[in-house]
């Protein structure tokens, strides 16, 4: 398992295993809709998952037949990237790579 430690929230990131990963929109991907719903998928054990855009404040996502999901709008045109991070046991447990994405 190929991981690094973040340290500003003390968290482990899995970048080869599934623990939290960011679905949609894909790597490079241009939104072009006033507004967009992010997909993320939690391993099972996910009590909650957040997400960062632009190294923003950490906002809870919503969840669906398994799946998670972040309603976005109101974003400002140009280079966006996007970050999520599962929860159990209230403790922070993973945390997604990076997802880079653009907004026309």
């Amino acid at each position: 398992m190929d991981h690094k430690r973040n340290h500003s929230d003390n968290a482990v990131v899995l970048q080869n295993r599934v623990g939290v990963q960011v679905e949609c929109p894909g790597e490079g991907d241009v939104i072009a809709q006033p507004s967009y719903t992010f997909n993320i998928e939690g391993a099972p054990e996910a009590e909650s998952v957040e997400v960062s855009i632009d190294k923003g404040s950490w906002m809870p996502c919503r969840e669906a037949l398994g799946i998670w999901w972040y309603d976005w709008s109101g974003f400002d045109k140009g280079k966006h990237q996007l970050v999520a991070r599962t929860r159990v046991g209230g403790a922070i447990k993973t945390i997604s790579a990076v997802r880079r994405f653009s907004v026309a």
